[in-house]
């Protein structure tokens, strides 16, 4: 690829989907997309209640590490799975919906919304 010009125009223009273009299948796209709602979902939940690094560790049942990376965005280093269970931690209602391409524009979407009835956690 090359650099950007001179004149700061971009060296290259994505045409669709910046995933198709790097060159991802269309599984690991989708993959990548459904982890980033769900840490975005996560991480707007932490930010709301200002939990703690070390809260986070011992409600999310993580290693120090692990926390560090969501925190951080370093999402390839974390599974949906263990994303999902996060939510769970969280008192967060997690849920993958799979809709058929006639339905809708996507294959898969995530939700997450408070659980209804669940103590709310507090920061130590």
């Amino acid at each position: 690829m090359k650099s950007a010009s001179r004149d700061n125009k971009p060296a290259h223009v994505t045409q669709g989907d910046i995933f198709d273009d790097l060159g991802f299948s269309p599984a690991e796209t989708l993959e990548a997309k459904i982890k980033a709602d769900i840490w975005q979902a996560l991480i707007q939940h932490i930010e709301e209640h200002g939990f703690s690094q070390g809260y986070l560790v011992n409600t999310l049942k993580a290693h120090q590490p692990d926390v560090s990376n969501l925190l951080k965005g370093k999402i390839s280093k974390i599974s949906i799975t263990k994303l999902i269970q996060f939510a769970r931690r969280l008192n967060l209602d997690a849920r993958v919906t799979v809709t058929s391409p006639q339905e809708g524009k996507s294959t898969a979407a995530f939700n997450a919304s408070k659980s209804r009835g669940a103590a709310n956690a507090n920061t130590t």
